[in-house]
């Protein structure tokens, strides 16, 4: 995710509230033929020459495999090229294999998916969310919540992809306008699956400068007042920097073996937020002495 949004440091809450929706799933509703959804896994992954978004939701599968999900509002051939450096990183930590699906927004109807690099190529799956039409959703959605009817699990899933319909207004505006219906959902448990995971996916597709809108929109929730809790940033994003060491440790531990000594481990512990970033973008090309040098 790209860490400048609500997700970046409530990750925990929503992710738990995200596989309470996802868990058993398939999303065979968008044409995937894929085994069910397990759990949904953290995505911060140190990666070579790749900004500092990182990848959007990886999911596990239940026959061991990997679900890399991607959403898209806008297209560049460059975006495949960094999906592909997140599955190389991905793959180096799980040794897994990684099925990577781009869901585009209402504004696509085609892109293209596979990176051609001669002997070796890269291909990704593609969901194109403009063959589903938001409003007529939205709108059935809205009258089975009116008439106290049950939602079903494909209605509870529409609602979540809801902003990436075809519609015609923003991704924002329609974010906003499922998460107000969202509110309205009788069941706690869903509603609170359905507002997370709309919260965890529109970090993919909505300005950080709109967020505010959103917060106002789900404050006085039980999940909003979890989420904004006052105190609560600042503890997590430490969490997450710690969490970020580690995970640089074990790598470099298997790139440089007995070379990587307890020193240099201590060291990274201690370092502060921009060394550990630095070396977050270099982790697959670092050499020995230019890593000793930043931590000097």
């Amino acid at each position: 995710m790209k860490g400048t949004n609500i997700t970046h440091n409530r990750q925990d809450i929503i992710f738990k509230k995200m596989s309470v929706l996802f868990k058993n799933e398939t999303l065979k509703y968008y044409e995937l033929n894929l085994p069910k959804i397990i759990s949904v896994k953290p995505t911060e992954l140190p990666v070579i020459n790749v900004s500092d978004r990182n990848m959007d939701f990886v999911f596990e599968l239940e026959d061991n495999s990997l679900l890399h999900l991607e959403f898209q509002t806008t297209w560049k051939k460059a975006d495949l090229l960094r999906f592909a450096q997140y599955d190389i990183a991905l793959y180096q930590k799980e040794r897994r294999k990684i099925n990577t699906v781009v869901i585009y927004s209402g504004k696509y109807e085609s892109a293209e998916n596979e990176l051609d690099m001669g002997l070796n190529k890269y291909k990704v799956l593609q969901v194109f969310m403009i063959k589903y039409d938001g409003i007529k959703r939205y709108k059935e959605i809205k009258r089975k919540i009116e008439k106290e009817e049950e939602l079903t699990d494909k209605d509870l899933m529409d609602l979540v992809f809801l902003p990436l319909m075809r519609n015609e207004k923003s991704e924002e505006e329609v974010t906003k306008e499922a998460l107000e219906l969202a509110i309205t959902i009788p069941d706690e448990n869903k509603k609170e699956a359905v507002i997370g995971s709309l919260l965890g996916f529109s970090d993919s597709y909505v300005r950080e400068e709109y967020i505010n809108k959103l917060k106002e929109v789900i404050r006085m929730t039980k999940i909003g007042a979890s989420l904004f809790e006052e105190g609560v940033e600042k503890g997590e994003r430490k969490g997450k920097i710690e969490e970020r060491k580690e995970l640089i440790i074990e790598i470099l531990n298997q790139r440089f073996a007995k070379d990587f000594d307890k020193r240099l481990e201590e060291k990274i512990r201690k370092a502060n937020e921009e060394t550990i970033n630095q070396i977050k973008k270099n982790i697959l090309n670092i050499t020995l002495e230019e890593l000793k040098e930043l931590l000097k």
